[in-house]
């Protein structure tokens, strides 16, 4: 089990003239610590348009400054929006970015379910999967050949020389978002990895990585074939339960209300009519999740207690966690430890916990298998 972190860069209220400063100065504090006591890779996303949960507009310029901070840990865009970029001008930016960082570069990439982000840069709905498939044949292509030329229905490419060239060979590995069975198939037929959310419990992410790997074996990639997965999650760890049972389901109170508000937000202004067929589902999701929380639901007290959707306990609570969904097949685990007002000294606590408890446990764990394998 390898595991990474995952920013969002969530600033919550009230603002003053450095709160995004600070929360991008204290993630790389936090990441150069990190890769001292473990952890394996650093993941950004990347949203517009999204106060309080995501001041995270060009995060491979974070990640820029990460590689000169860093010499181990692998870093991600976890997601590159597709429907918003030009895939040459990604190939050029990921390719600088694998360059600075000497090779430990990944890239996912994604669609987006929210016009709300879409709507500016002129795209649509009904155009975000063939664009997405598109930028997943494109990067390849502008990363192993010399001249590049592509005759798709969004992309038009003459030839030309797309330069410069990542230092990984062939190139990156690539990733996809995965939340539904069809993201899931498209990724695995296209020979991508698959990041995989954790809010659905172990049975949603047992069903998806079963699908994954059945359909990745007959993978047709433009690229190179990345059949990993990876776990994403929302993380807190302390020593002391009493504090995971106050602090820590505020912290997760505060992300479940967080993920109402951007559901409030995203389809804000859109003719229910007008949403295109393969997102009828985000679209019913989110109207739901905007109009809860409804009678039922779990609770933020329920779901810490019951330890299955987010990576938040006791380090005892943590290693359980991740040993269910490693019993499924989970590879990796990334988890979002930076939770809107979590300060950065609770952050540090978290990681320290990992690197104290968790991280040498799971690695005790590898090589006792490997050695009795011998």
């Amino acid at each position: 089990m390898k595991f990474g972190l995952f920013y969002q860069i969530q600033v919550p209220k009230p603002w003053d003239d450095e709160s995004t400063a600070k929360r991008i100065w204290e993630a790389l504090d936090q990441i150069v610590y990190a890769e001292e006591v473990g952890y394996e890779s650093v993941w950004f996303s990347e949203h517009h348009f999204r106060p309080v949960w995501s001041h995270n507009s060009a995060p491979d310029l974070t990640l820029a400054a990460v590689t000169q901070r860093t010499s181990r840990i692998r870093m991600g865009i976890g997601v590159v929006l597709a429907p918003i970029h030009h895939p040459l001008h990604a190939a050029a930016r990921m390719a600088t970015l694998d360059i600075l960082s000497r090779g430990r570069v990944d890239v996912g990439l994604g669609r987006t379910g929210y016009p709300y982000q879409l709507t500016p840069y002129g795209s649509d709905l009904e155009d975000t999967r063939g664009m997405w498939e598109e930028f997943a044949e494109v990067l390849p292509k502008a990363w192993t050949q010399e001249v590049t030329s592509y005759d798709g229905q969004y992309f038009k490419i003459p030839p030309r020389e797309v330069l410069p060239k990542p230092l990984q060979k062939p190139h990156p590995p690539l990733w996809s978002a995965c939340g539904s069975d069809e993201t899931v198939r498209l990724a695995a037929e296209m020979g991508l990895g698959a990041l995989v959310g954790s809010e659905g419990g172990p049975e949603k992410v047992g069903n998806l990585l079963d699908l994954y790997r059945k359909t990745v074996k007959s993978a047709t990639p433009k690229g190179m074939i990345n059949n990993q997965n990876a776990l994403m999650t929302a993380g807190f760890c302390h020593e002391d339960p009493k504090v995971v049972e106050t602090r820590g389901v505020e912290l997760v109170n505060w992300y479940l209300e967080q993920q109402r508000e951007r559901a409030r937000l995203v389809w804000k202004g859109v003719d229910p009519a007008t949403v295109p067929p393969d997102y009828q589902g985000y679209y019913e999701k989110d109207m739901r999740l905007a109009a809860g929380p409804h009678p039922g639901e779990k609770t933020a007290q329920e779901v810490v207690n019951q330890g299955r959707s987010f990576l938040v306990g006791t380090p005892e609570d943590c290693i359980k966690f991740v040993e269910e969904y490693e019993a499924m097949g989970v590879e990796q685990v990334f988890s979002l430890n930076a939770i809107g007002p979590e300060s950065h000294e609770e952050t540090m606590n978290t990681l320290k916990m990992f690197g104290e408890h968790i991280i040498p446990y799971f690695k005790a764990k590898e090589k006792a298998l490997g050695d009795n394998a011998s």
